[in-house]
């Protein structure tokens, strides 16, 4: 695929957006083509108002990942590349035959997932799911020659959860993936409560394709006291090559404060959810439609061992908590002057892990 290099004369307002630090917490506000960005930076809390192209289009879809890398979707010309917010560059894609998901989010599987042969450089996955149908469209990032759909059959209850009143089964119901993690070429989701699937690809098809495993680690729980209910909100995340889950428990079904926030790396020989209180040198980073990244915090600024939640489900509040999972405090910040009403809720731009840089 052909790259673009990010030059000196970059518009002043995506070098501007380049020279910021990272992560970002972006207000889109307005409507395209004559809406404008509002970048935070939560590391020292500078702002800046821009007016990035790549976010004035009325055609183009962007979809940030985990990864830092932003797909760009031209929903006009199919056309597709991937953005890195960080330098300018910019990487063709083949075209989509068809426009992708209204509602949809985009990951990117380390680097090595699809090991080199003879005839073949190491590469990357593509892979925008749907929120609303179980179905994914994938796409290589070097040897991609086009878009693959692919629809999969994920019960949304594991059989000895699907036994009625009765003692009998009701029918499986599908449902969509809401939150995907990529580990060593592996794409981790939430199956249900008790189970953890994984998508494994074939690095020996001429194009990607993925095939569904599961295996059995029930979802950490917390007690509920007098509570009727306790409501998790969970995270999966790839960091420092452990496969990661955060809860956000609320008591009840209200969602207006969080009771709990607990981390949890998975265990694959005991094939389940570990407790942990101390992540190191990291930080997480939380935000709508399960949007979930690490990054080092000493490196860019952050509070190690944290948790930033930037998602407000009732309201338009632009501040983001952020927890210490390890002193079990939280504290609630946010932009410091003010921001007009928001076309979308406020999302992150992560720092650009090392393995998934374009090639420029």
């Amino acid at each position: 695929m052909e790259s673009s290099k990010g030059t000196d004369d970059l518009p002043p307002s995506l070098a501007a957006a380049a020279a910021a630090s990272f992560p970002l917490l972006v207000y889109d506000h307005g409507e395209p083509p004559d809406n404008s960005q509002t970048v935070l930076s939560v590391a020292d809390g500078s702002m800046q108002t821009l007016e990035l192209p790549e976010m004035r289009n009325l055609s183009l879809m962007c979809l940030e990942t985990p990864q830092g890398l932003v797909l760009m979707v031209d929903t006009a010309s199919l056309q597709c590349s991937l953005w890195n917010p960080q330098t300018g560059d910019k990487m063709a894609l083949p075209a989509m035959d068809e426009e992708p998901p209204e509602h949809c989010r985009c990951i990117i599987a380390d680097a090595g997932t699809f090991p080199p042969t003879p005839d073949r450089d190491p590469d990357s996955l593509v892979l925008v799911y749907d929120l609303t149908e179980p179905e994914v469209l994938i796409c290589l990032i070097r040897g991609g020659a086009a878009w693959v759909r692919q629809s999969y059959d994920m019960p949304l209850r594991s059989p000895r959860e699907r036994t009625n009143r009765e003692g009998s089964e009701d029918p499986p119901t599908e449902r969509a993936i809401t939150c995907i993690a990529a580990l060593k070429g592996i794409l981790f989701f939430l199956k249900s409560r008790r189970v953890v699937g994984a998508f494994c690809s074939f690095a020996s098809d001429p194009q990607p394709c993925l095939e569904l495993a599961t295996m059995e680690a029930c979802l950490p729980t917390i007690a509920r006291g007098a509570a009727p209910q306790v409501v998790t909100l969970p995270f999966l995340l790839e960091s420092d090559g452990e496969l990661f889950l955060v809860c956000l428990f609320y008591l009840g079904c209200g969602l207006e404060r969080v009771e709990e926030v607990g981390a949890y790396m998975m265990d694959f020989t005991k094939k389940e959810w570990c407790k942990v209180t101390d992540i190191g040198d990291r930080a997480f980073l939380l935000g709508p439609s399960s949007f979930a990244a690490s990054c080092s915090a000493s490196e860019h600024g952050l509070k190690k061992g944290c948790v930033y939640f930037a998602y407000d489900f009732l309201g338009n509040s632009n501040e983001f908590h952020i927890f210490d999972l390890k002193e079990g405090t939280r504290e609630l910040a946010g932009p410091t002057q003010d921001i007009p009403a928001l076309s979308r809720k406020p999302f992150w731009l992560v720092p650009v892990q090392p393995g998934v840089k374009l090639d420029c």
